[in-house]
């Protein structure tokens, strides 16, 4: 089976764009789709290094970036989220190219992989190669404005908040809907095992919704812990930042030493999490999580195991003392198992085995559209 894989419009499919959570599940998908013999075709712009069987470029970086408006930004200062604009010019005009090359290059039984929903769809809609034996996905729904009926979420929570939102019963055998759950993978080489340390560590977007005004408060609480922030954003809008708190800007290649060397990663948010990465990061180095208890930190923590996720100040603090008794290489162990590569390609394989087998039936359901 073919897999046509489409990037992330608004940046390069490289690891300079680290930061921006859907570039990296295309950055990771080929190398770890293709050594299980898939063939998977990458459309994206000038210079990415994907490691899919091929590259179609489908937009220069000088064009990419004149319709940005602004240079890349590789210190990572900038949210890279606001220049998410599907209605944007760069989106408009990289939708156009990748439909074009979409119609010469897609054959009967592929599928094209939607990891952006919405703002991929006008690359795909009516497109004739649908219609001639083809099938579309999307493919890593962290989000809950879902476009297409067959989907691969990343999380139990992101499919359990949309079959909500929609106001719909699950998939059953019957069902024209195909829906697979398969989380979000890492390379496990890339995350040694760390030594813990003292320092409770934040990993994030410095935002109201991921919890900072929480942790400040707890830092302010525990005078004797060090509190470490790492983010986009600036820190100062949450006003005074007690002394026992350390920002370090965004980190990139320095992110597996600064979370290894934690006592715990902290992700307080307010918000249904789709996944939050940085725990499971967190958790290959061996460090246990402290988080908001609902979203996917239900399916990533482990209650009393790997983390502790927990609803009121007073749990937030007995949990920095709690994690010292949690065992790091049971954490780490468990991460590894769950969110390596080669684990995570199986579940993609198997729904990919689904998703041809349906395909080949004519079974896909070229209606059903959410607008």
């Amino acid at each position: 089976m073919r897999l046509h894989l489409l990037g992330i419009p608004h940046t390069v499919t490289t690891k300079d764009f680290a930061h921006c959570a859907f570039t990296q599940k295309v950055y990771k998908f080929s190398r770890m789709m293709v050594p299980l013999g898939y063939e998977v075709i990458h459309y994206g712009v000038e210079g990415s290094d994907s490691g899919a069987s091929e590259d179609v470029v489908v937009m220069g970086q000088e064009e990419h970036q004149r319709l940005l408006g602004h240079p890349y930004n590789h210190d990572k200062t900038a949210f890279y989220g606001n220049d998410a604009q599907a209605d944007s010019e760069v989106y408009r005009q990289w939708n156009l190219y990748a439909r074009d090359e979409l119609k010469a290059r897609v054959e009967p039984g592929d599928c094209i992989l939607l990891p952006f929903g919405h703002a991929h769809a006008p690359a795909i809609r009516d497109l004739p190669n649908l219609k001639a034996g083809a099938s579309a996905v999307e493919s890593g729904i962290g989000y809950f404005d879902t476009l297409l009926p067959w989907r691969i979420y990343e999380s139990e929570a992101v499919r359990h908040g949309c079959m909500a939102k929609e106001g719909r019963a699950g998939v059953h055998s019957s069902s024209a809907r195909l829906e697979f759950v398969v989380p979000n993978s890492y390379d496990v080489d890339e995350w040694p095992e760390g030594p813990g340390g003292e320092a409770v560590v934040f990993l994030g977007r410095l935002t109201e919704g991921k919890g900072l005004p929480l942790i400040l408060e707890l830092a302010r609480l525990r005078p004797d812990v060090p509190f470490i922030l790492a983010g986009q954003g600036d820190l100062t809008q949450f006003g005074d930042i007690p002394p026992n708190v350390e920002y370090v800007g965004p980190l990139n290649e320095e992110r597996a030493a600064y979370l290894g060397n934690a006592r715990a990663i902290i992700a307080p948010s307010h918000y249904i999490e789709p996944f939050c990465g940085t725990v499971v990061e967190a958790a290959l180095c061996g460090t246990p999580a402290i988080t908001s208890s609902f979203g996917a930190f239900t399916e990533t923590v482990a209650q009393d195991r790997t983390g502790f996720r927990c609803q009121t100040t007073r749990q937030y603090l007995d949990a920095i003392d709690a994690v010292a008794s949690l065992n790091r290489k049971d954490v780490r162990a468990r991460a590894r198992r769950l969110y390596g590569l080669r684990s995570v390609g199986r579940a993609y394989d198997a729904a990919f085995r689904v998703i041809e087998e349906r395909t080949k039936a004519g079974a896909f359901p070229t209606m059903g559209w959410n607008s």
